[in-house]
């Protein structure tokens, strides 16, 4: 009987994720163009290959100049087969990531995928790279815990060429993980190198000039359609000026070093999870280019932090906001502008108090006994 319930998890789990993907690949077949990121990503491809400009305008191609040649096998592709199988890479990470990380429990992946899939079908349905860095930076996670530096740090990379704010990731990561370090760093300099093997030397260095000035415009967006901490503020007519926005980023920057820090007495799998969740949510709340369907980076962090405490009571708290973010997910934008980060901040702020309750616990006993 067990082993049968067990089986109905993983069929109910599979079932929920190809679902969707199928009938996100009947709507990509019929219309590709149709709410599709993916036309930034061919038209850098194409620029690349024509050495053109990549970063024509402001706040549209925010990606490494490498992204360009790395998406290139996609799109070379016919259409929609290589908008197909982006997505369906992109839903396969994360499916495999979660299994990973639930390590192989039937109902753990099931409740986990019940909680994070909502949120990640945005992203999804978009073909947006922020979907393929949710289930890169999962198998980073389990890479992590089982002590997979090399691996580890190959995905981080990788995740960095996906999007570059998966450098906060590499500058945190090490700090506890220290033999993380030196494969990291081989890692980023092969990074850094690739570019420079696709196109001349003269256009790759041109190219990273270009984004380093559309990073700079970037981080001094005004306008309210980003659901950071400042799209939070600017839903009651509040913003914190470019300057201040600096320096709080900074500063959050150095307390989730911190946080992380004090975390390295950890055991895992807990302490791996504990820098996605902390990674990921300074990530969206920061990060001042964070859209809504972005929050499919966070929301698997949020999920197995959920499921891991099962069937505690907190853990039923913690599935409930994930629920209502996702509950409200098909909600005008400007509401989700606040929704989304407040939410976030809350699930955050339980998880802080539980770890905290629970090291003063096993602190007090240690001293009893």
């Amino acid at each position: 009987m067990r082993g049968q319930m067990k089986r109905s998890a993983l069929i109910a789990a599979l079932l929920l994720w190809l679902a969707p993907l199928f009938v996100i690949t009947v709507l990509v077949a019929r219309n590709p163009s149709r709410r599709s990121a993916m036309i930034v990503y061919h038209q850098a491809a194409d620029d690349w290959m024509a050495q053109e400009k990549l970063y024509r305008s402001p706040l549209e191609y925010n990606y490494l100049p490498v992204y360009a040649p790395l998406y290139a096998p996609f799109h070379w592709l016919p259409v929609p087969v290589g908008d197909v199988l982006w997505r369906w890479m992109a839903a396969a990470l994360i499916a495999s990531g979660l299994w990973r990380l639930v390590r192989g429990s039937d109902r753990g992946f099931l409740i986990a995928t019940a909680l994070a899939l909502p949120l990640c079908l945005g992203a999804l349905r978009n073909g947006q790279a922020n979907a393929l860095l949710a289930g890169l930076l999962l198998h980073v996670v389990a890479c992590l815990q089982g002590e997979r530096w090399k691996t580890a740090a190959a995905l981080i990379a990788l995740c960095i060429a996906v999007k570059p704010i998966a450098l906060t990731l590499a500058m945190l990561a090490p700090l506890v993980y220290r033999k993380l370090f030196w494969p990291l760093l081989a890692s980023l300099i092969v990074l850094a190198a690739l570019p420079f093997a696709f196109s001349a030397p003269s256009y790759v260095l041109e190219q990273h000039r270009a984004f380093l000035n559309n990073l700079r415009v970037c981080s001094a967006v005004t306008e309210h359609r980003f659901a950071d901490l400042n799209g939070m503020l600017r839903t009651f007519g509040l913003e914190l000026p470019s300057s201040v926005s600096l320096v709080v980023r900074v500063a959050a920057g150095a307390a989730a070093a911190l946080a992380w820090w004090c975390a390295r007495r950890m055991q895992e799998p807990q302490r791996a999870l504990w820098l996605y969740l902390l990674a990921t949510t300074y990530l969206m709340l920061f990060n001042p280019m964070t859209e809504t369907n972005g929050y499919v980076v966070v929301v698997p962090a949020l999920g197995l932090w959920a499921e891991r405490m099962f069937p505690q009571r907190i853990g039923w708290v913690l599935a409930g906001i994930v629920v209502a973010m996702s509950v409200f997910s098909p909600t005008r934008s400007s509401f989700k502008l606040f929704w989304y980060p407040a939410m976030t901040m809350v699930f955050f702020a339980l998880v802080c108090v539980q770890l905290w309750s629970t090291t003063s616990t096993h602190a007090t006993d240690h001293r009893e006994s």
